[in-house]
């Protein structure tokens, strides 16, 4: 029943994953995004609320929602090539991270679960910002947009694996992402003296090289961490050592546990490191998302109904990343599970300019998000 569904919805779908690609919007801003989807939404007769001025909102399906599943809504700020097919038309925008498809398929399960006779109610939540910090998990759980759901799904494409597989993990699937800005300071000189001063630029060197190491040695060597910096900045000329010199980075996590106690164990290991070379520091450490630990239940209920619709061999186990997800927020207050869309097509990977999503995906998409959503809904 479900794939005859899917078939008369997915040219609309594809057709919207398209527009929508045509037009990414950075986190807060997807005005047109959400226009886009509520236009598609109430087409059918559905209703969209608004999280209007603000970005986003969710449709409820059957009524009293008892289940929810998450779609995230912004682009990032990548330059698209010239030969994709089809284009960014916001010139330095892209959807390289896939949430395009993510809103289309979110849409066509909407479509398809208003077809159905429902045990009980489902809330589809189209979601602003998930690539920003704070993202807007964190908003829509403080609109209250899933306080009495017993469970929550949410796919991610993923350009590693094949179209028509599901991706599933019981436990950490994506780790916590939290910023690192240590600014290193010192009386500042002449580089032919570097003995009458603190040599700064030495003193950040050692955090970039030997901060990781610290942190890693500091921690149960069973639980996986990654600190790794992606800006560095301090001094003008050849010959003048600076007065301070900033470096940022992220630390990153899959352990809920370990997360709580990153801040402490972050500055102890500077302070350490920056022991011997005479430099001060400030650390201004920013605790962003907690890890995504997917429930059991969840996860397993989701499975088997997903198997069931698309066969033996569809659901495929799948390894843990370090990168973050703020789905992770929604955990706060409901269980539920990020489970990964096989997505392959030969394009880049995920925040690459050179990502591109297999559209065959989204009728797969559809079908496995409505059959989790009606086996999670199951007494």
């Amino acid at each position: 029943m479900i794939a005859g569904l899917v078939e008369t919805v997915t040219p609309q779908v594809v057709e919207l994953r398209r527009l929508l690609h045509r037009n990414p919007e950075p986190a807060h801003l997807e005005l047109r995004t959400t226009e886009l989807v509520r236009r598609a939404l109430e087409s059918h007769g559905l209703v969209f609320h608004s999280r209007h001025p603000r970005t986003g909102g969710w449709v409820d399906i059957g009524g009293d929602p008892r289940i929810g599943f998450r779609a995230d809504m912004d682009a990032l700020p990548i330059k698209e090539p010239e030969v994709n097919t089809p284009r960014s038309e916001n010139d330095g925008w892209m959807h390289a991270c896939g949430h395009d498809a993510h809103t289309a398929i979110a849409v066509g399960i909407a479509l398809i679960l208003a077809r159905l006779d429902l045990p009980h109610g489902v809330r589809v939540l189209f979601q602003p910002a998930e690539e920003a910090n704070p993202g807007g998990a964190a908003e829509l759980v403080a609109d209250g947009a899933v306080d009495g759901l017993l469970s929550l799904i949410a796919f991610h494409v993923d350009p590693t694996l094949e179209v028509g597989r599901i991706g599933v993990r019981i436990g950490p699937i994506t780790a916590s992402s939290d910023s690192l800005t240590i600014t290193v300071f010192g009386p500042g000189g002449h580089t032919s003296r570097p003995h009458r001063t603190v040599d700064l630029i030495a003193a950040a060197a050692r955090v970039v090289t030997e901060l990781p190491t610290a942190i890693r040695q500091s921690v149960d060597e069973r639980s996986p961490i990654v600190t790794a910096f992606g800006s560095i900045h301090g001094g003008e000329a050849v010959n003048v050592i600076p007065t301070e010199v900033v470096v940022r980075g992220t630390v990153r996590t899959l352990d809920p546990e370990l997360w709580d106690l990153l801040p402490g164990l972050v500055d102890k290991a500077l302070g350490s490191v920056l022991a011997l070379t005479g430099a001060g520091y400030r650390i201004d450490y920013r605790q962003g998302i907690p890890p995504v630990v997917n429930d059991e239940t969840v996860v397993m209920r989701a499975a088997g109904s997903i198997e069931s619709e698309l066969g033996m061999g569809a659901v495929v186990g799948t390894e843990p990343s370090m990168g973050g997800e703020d789905f992770a927020n929604y955990l706060s207050v409901t269980p539920g599970a990020l489970l990964r869309l096989g997505a392959a097509s030969g394009g880049g990977d995920l925040h690459s300019a050179a990502f591109l999503v297999n559209e065959d995906a989204i009728p797969v998409g559809i079908a496995a998000g409505v059959a989790a959503l009606l086996g999670l809904l199951e007494d």
